[in-house]
């Protein structure tokens, strides 16, 4: 396996340089070809948790994971499957606290606080604002924030990607016929890198409130892009 990586790396780098070698050899042009999509999210990662303060380590590990198996089954009322349920994690850790009694003085209270925080894919996305206000019924008290996503994200990639070179292309011909040449072979084609469409983070609720209305989240839409660098030879 090192072998082969080592032969592609020589391989890639062999290339580059002829790639260098042609553009100081021949006439040539760069042009940067994009092409741009707004994409409608059609799922949405809600990450929330409960966390759970009782007087022992045993009440508040037990209420913790009684309330998280309860918001799991109203999960799966909502048509949740198990594998869009994920848990991101659980701790238990010791709390101390100062409290004065009438007469002023202080004494410090240890309680145990339990936590367990969960991602959950919902989809379709219109679906998350009802989850986020049935799972805050059962219990979640800290919503921590949703993220949207598209499932056919790599094809639409790919289709941007096309359309980058051919954009890419007609930018290229149109300089060089406006030199009075023509376009010859393409000396290199590097993508550019472009960042992912950006998530959209809800509001965090740092407690849950009886029959919860379903959240108002709006989607929007995730700019998506593709941008290619191409280097054409130029002719007469």
């Amino acid at each position: 396996m090192i072998r082969v990586f080592l032969a592609l790396s020589l391989l890639f780098a062999a290339a580059a340089a002829r790639a260098e070698s042609l553009k100081d050899s021949v006439s040539n042009v760069t042009v940067v070809g994009e092409a741009i999509e707004e994409v409608a999210p059609d799922r949405a990662i809600l990450r929330f948790g409960v966390v759970t303060e009782r007087p022992t380590a045993i009440a508040a590990s037990t209420d913790n994971a009684h309330t998280v198996d309860a918001i799991i089954a109203e999960l799966k009322a909502a048509g949740v499957p198990d594998a869009d349920m994920q848990t991101q994690g659980v701790s238990l850790a010791p709390v101390a606290a100062e409290e004065r009694d009438p007469k002023g003085k202080s004494r410090t209270v240890q309680t145990f606080r339990a936590s367990n925080s969960l991602a959950v894919t919902v989809t379709p996305v219109e679906k998350a604002g009802d989850v986020i206000g049935r799972v805050i019924d059962k219990g979640a008290n800290s919503v921590e924030g949703v993220d949207y996503d598209h499932s056919d994200l790599d094809k639409k990639r790919d289709e941007l990607r096309a359309k980058a070179v051919k954009d890419a292309e007609r930018r290229a011909r149109i300089y060089a016929e406006a030199a009075g040449l023509r376009l010859g072979r393409i000396i290199e084609i590097r993508p550019q890198d472009e960042s992912g469409p950006v998530p959209a983070m809800a509001a965090r609720i740092a407690a849950a409130a009886p029959a919860a209305a379903p959240a108002p989240l709006r989607p929007g839409a995730q700019r998506v892009a593709e941008r290619v660098s191409i280097v054409w030879a130029l002719t007469r």
